[in-house]
C-alpha cells in the first residue's frame, strides 16, 4: 500500500523527532557534552561579572615584597609584626593563606600577635603519603592554639583541570573545618564554629559551592606585604576589612586555572578564597541543576523545536532554529546571571544544531522521492520526454522543467476553457472572497468587466435553501441547484458544489426557458380561446341551424380558419425543433419562386402584383431547410398582400453582402405606427387595426421567420421607408457548392 505524501512528512517527523528525543535525553543524564558545557558556563561567567566585594582586601606577597623583604620563606617574627600591623589598622579579621606546619623558634611572638588581634584563620592542608591521603596538615601546635579558626584550602577540579567550587567544611574522618573563606566571615560576623559534620573513614567533606567568580584575577583589591610592613598603606584602606594574606608572586604562589584565564593566566590561591568570600557574604553560589532537570528542558526544546519546524518554510524554519538556539543560551545565561543556577545548555543546543539539518533532509527526501513517483507516472503516460543525461539531478531537474511547462499548459488551457464556457462560473474562496470568475459569470449577472463580484453576489437574494450566510451561500456538502434572478431580474439556474477549503457557482441563463414556458401558455391560452371558440360554433351550426341558412358553408370557413391555425402552430414547431442535420444546399432564388407560387392566388385575389429583382442568374446558395425557408418568405408575402392594400405591388430582392443574402419583401401599405413596432416578432401579436378591419391571421407568422432565420444562422429585420409600408428583411449567411 502507498503512503499518501503527508503521511509520509508525518512518519518521517516523528521519527526525526523521537531520535531527537532520544538524543538529547541520553546527552543530559549521561553527561556526554560535560567538557561543552564547562566552556558554555565560563563563557557565561564572563559574561555575567560583577563588581568585587570592597570590604575584601588581599595583602600579597608579591614580587616587590621579595625584592624589599628578602627571599622566601620569612621569619615568623615579620609576620607577627604584620598580624600587628593589620589590628592597629582596624581590620575585622584576618586569614593567613601561608603553611605553618612546622613549628619554629618565632613561633612564639607569632602566636602572641594572634591573640592580640583575636580574629585570625589559620589554613589547613590534607596529609598526603605515596599520592594517598593519611590524615591532616595542621598548623604548629604554638599556632594552632592561638589561633581564633582554622579553615581548609582545598579546591575542586573539575576534569578539564580548571578549579571552580569547594566544599565548605572538610577534615580527616569528619568534616571539622570550614573551607578558609567560610571561617574568615563568622569570625567577622561573631558566629560560633559548628560541630564536626560527616563523620566516617577518610577524608570527608559535605557543603559544596560552585563558585562565582567576580572576574579574572586581580578583581579583588591588593596591597603589597612590604608596603604594610613599612606602613606605606594607610589605616583607611584596611579598617573594618577583612583581609587574605597570600602569595601572589608568579614563582611562589598556588595558583590554580579558573574559569575566564585558564591555564595561560591562573589565579593565586589567596584570590581564589577571596571570591569564596565574597559569594559567601553575598549568597549568591551558583546551583547546578540536576541532570534529569537538564534533560526535561533538553527534551522542551527538541519538542518545541520539531513543532514550529513541521510547519515552517524553509527560511522561517533556519530563522525558528536560530530563535531557539539563541533562546537556549539566553535561558542559560539569565539562569545564571539573575538566579543562580547553572542550566547545562549542552544537549539543548546539539538538538538546535542537529534539528534543522536532520529533518530537511528527511523532508527533502520524502518530497523527492513523492516527486520522483509523479514524474515517473507521468513517464509512463507519455506525458514527459524520457530521461537523458548522466547527472540524476540534472535528469530530475529536466523532468521537473517539463512537468512545470505541462502543468502551465494545462492551467491555460482549463483557464481557456473556462473562459469561453456559455455558462458563468465563479471560484470562491473559504473566506468568500473571488478566486476565479470567467467573462459569462459577469454577463450573467449583468456587471461590466472588472467589477466587484463579491460584493454583487451578497447584494442577491439567495434561496432560503442555501443557508446564505453574510451575504453568500453555505459551503454545502453535496451539489445543489436552485433559481435565483440577478440584480437586473434576469432568471438564473444556481449549481453550487464544494471545492477544496471553498465553494464554486455555475450560472445559467434560464431566459430562454422563461420564454419558452411563457410561449407554452400563450399558446395553451391561444388554443383554449381560438381553437375552442370555432369548434363551439361549428357545433351549434350543427345543432340548432338558423331558418334558411345553409350551415355548411359557415362550417367550411369555421373549419378552414382553424386548420390554418393549426397548421401555424405546426410549421412554428418545426421551425423551433429544427437542426443542422437536416440542412442540405438551397438556391434562395428557387426559394422566392415557391414562395410566390404558394401566394399567387391570395395575390391575384387581391390584384397585387409580385416584382422581382434576383439579382441575375448566378445561384445564391444557403445551407437550410428549403421548405421552412420558402415558408418564411411566403409568411413575409402573405403579410404585404395581406396589410398592403389591393392593387398594389409587392417588391422582392435578393442580393449579396458580406457574407450574407439579403431577401427583402416591402409592400406600399399604410405602415405599422411606432407604438406597435416593437410587438412585431412577438407570439400571437396582431395590430389592432387589422383586428378591426377582420383581416384572418394568427400572430404566428412574423415569429416564425424570426425562428427560421435563427435556426439558419441569421436574422429578419423590418423598415419603415418615409414614403410609406414596411420592408422585411431575411439575412442568411452564404455558402458555396463546394462546402458540404
Amino acid at each position: 500500500m502507498s503512503v499518501q505524501p503527508a503521511q509520509r512528512i508525518r512518519l518521517e517527523w516523528a521519527l526525526v523527532s523521537g531520535v531527537l528525543a532520544l538524543l538529547a535525553l541520553a546527552c543530559a543524564l549521561q553527561g556526554w557534552l560535560w567538557r561543552f558545557d564547562l566552556q558554555l558556563h565560563d563563557i557565561a561567567l564572563s559574561r555575567a561579572e560583577h563588581p568585587a566585594d570592597q570590604q575584601i582586601v588581599i595583602v600579597a606577597i608579591d614580587d616587590a615584597s621579595l625584592a624589599e623583604l628578602g627571599r622566601w620563606p620569612w621569619p615568623r617574627s615579620l609576620h607577627a609584626t604584620l598580624v600587628d600591623r593589620l589590628s592597629a589598622a582596624g581590620a575585622t579579621a584576618v586569614a593567613l593563606d601561608i603553611i605553618f606546619s612546622e613549628a619554629a623558634a618565632e613561633d612564639v611572638q607569632l602566636a602572641a600577635a594572634l591573640r592580640r588581634h583575636a580574629r585570625v584563620v589559620l589554613p589547613v592542608l590534607q596529609l598526603e603519603q605515596d599520592e594517598l591521603i593519611v590524615g591532616e596538615n595542621l598548623p604548629a601546635p604554638a599556632l594552632r592554639a592561638a589561633a581564633a579558626a582554622l579553615g581548609h584550602i582545598q579546591m575542586e577540579f573539575d576534569p578539564d583541570g580548571l578549579a571552580r567550587s569547594v566544599y565548605l567544611q572538610e577534615g580527616w574522618q569528619r568534616a571539622a573545618h570550614p573551607q578558609l573563606a567560610l571561617a574568615l566571615d563568622r569570625l567577622a560576623r561573631g558566629e560560633a564554629q559548628p560541630a564536626p559534620l560527616n563523620p566516617g573513614p577518610g577524608w570527608r567533606r559535605s557543603g559544596w559551592l560552585r563558585i562565582p567568580f567576580a572576574g579574572p584575577p586581580g578583581s579583588f583589591a591588593r596591597v603589597s606585604y612590604a608596603d604594610v610592613i613599612a606602613g606605606r598603606v594607610p589605616a583607611e584602606r584596611l579598617r573594618d576589612k577583612l583581609v587574605l594574606v597570600g602569595a601572589t608572586a608568579p614563582g611562589l604562589t598556588d595558583s590554580v586555572p579558573v574559569p575566564g584565564s585558564g591555564f595561560s593566566r591562573p589565579m593565586p590561591g589567596v584570590e581564589v578564597h577571596a571570591n569564596v568570600l565574597a559569594a559567601l557574604r553575598a549568597g549568591s553560589g551558583i546551583a547546578l541543576m540536576p541532570p534529569w532537570l537538564n534533560a526535561a528542558f533538553a527534551l522542551c526544546v527538541s519538542l518545541g523545536l520539531m513543532l514550529g519546524l513541521r510547519r515552517s518554510s524553509a527560511r522561517s524554519g533556519l530563522l525558528w532554529t536560530l530563535a531557539m538556539l539563541l533562546g537556549v543560551l539566553l535561558a542559560s545565561w539569565l539562569g545564571l546571571r539573575h538566579l543562580g543556577f547553572w542550566l547545562a545548555p549542552g544537549a539543548a543546543l546539539l538538538i538546535c544544531l542537529l534539528a534543522y539539518p536532520l529533518w530537511s533532509w528527511r523532508r527533502l527526501e520524502a518530497t523527492q522521492r513523492y516527486m520522483d513517483g509523479e514524474l515517473q507516472a507521468l513517464q509512463r503516460d507519455s506525458l514527459l520526454p524520457p530521461e537523458s543525461g548522466p547527472d540524476p539531478f540534472q535528469q530530475r531537474l529536466t523532468l521537473l522543467r517539463s512537468a512545470a511547462a505541462l502543468g502551465r499548459e494545462a492551467h491555460a488551457l482549463v483557464e481557456a476553457v473556462i473562459a469561453h464556457l456559455p455558462v458563468g462560473v465563479i471560484a470562491l474562496h473559504g473566506d468568500g472572497s473571488l478566486r476565479l470568475a470567467n467573462p459569462a459569470a459577469y454577463s450573467l449577472l449583468d456587471l461590466p468587466a472588472g467589477a466587484d463580484l463579491t460584493m454583487a453576489l451578497r447584494q442577491l437574494r439567495w434561496p432560503a435553501s442555501l443557508q446564505p450566510q453574510a451575504g453568500l451561500p453555505a459551503r454545502p456538502a453535496e451539489p445543489l441547484e436552485a433559481e435565483l434572478q440577478s440584480g437586473a431580474g434576469r432568471p438564473l439556474l444556481l449549481r453550487l458544489a464544494a471545492l477544496g477549503e471553498g465553494w464554486v457557482l455555475g450560472l445559467a441563463d434560464l431566459s430562454h426557458v422563461e420564454e419558452a414556458r411563457q410561449a407554452r401558455e400563450d399558446t395553451l391560452r391561444f388554443v383554449t380561446h381560438d381553437l375552442r371558440a370555432p369548434l363551439a360554433s361549428i357545433l351549434s351550426l350543427i345543432d340548432t341551424p338558423p331558418d334558411n341558412f345553409e350551415p355548411l358553408p359557415a362550417i367550411r370557413g369555421i373549419s378552414e380558419r382553424a386548420l390554418n391555425l393549426i397548421d401555424e402552430l405546426f410549421r412554428l414547431s418545426r421551425a423551433e425543433a429544427v437542426s443542422e442535420g437536416s440542412f442540405e444546399l438551397t438556391d434562395l432564388q428557387t426559394v422566392i419562386v415557391d414562395a410566390c407560387e404558394l401566394c399567387w392566388s391570395q395575390a391575384r385575389a387581391a390584384r397585387v402584383t409580385f416584382q422581382v429583382d434576383a439579382g441575375g442568374d448566378a445561384e445564391a446558395l444557403v445551407r437550410g431547410h428549403h421548405e421552412l425557408l420558402y415558408r418564411a418568405v411566403a409568411n413575409l408575402l402573405s403579410n404585404a398582400i395581406k396589410y398592403g392594400g389591393p392593387e398594389r405591388t409587392v417588391e422582392i430582392s435578393l442580393r449579396a453582402e458580406g457574407a450574407h443574402w439579403l431577401l427583402a419583401v416591402r409592400d406600399h401599405g399604410p405602415g405599422i405606427p411606432e407604438a406597435q413596432r416593437g410587438r412585431l416578432f412577438e407570439r400571437f401579436a396582431r395590430l389592432p387595426d387589422a383586428v378591426r378591419r377582420g383581416l384572418p391571421g394568427s400572430g404566428l407568422g412574423l415569429l416564425m421567420v424570426r425562428t427560421v432565420a435563427t435556426r439558419h444562422g441569421g436574422r429578419v429585420s423590418a423598415e419603415f421607408p418615409a414614403d410609406g409600408g414596411c420592408r422585411f428583411i431575411l439575412e442568411l449567411p452564404q455558402t458555396h457548392q463546394d462546402l458540404p
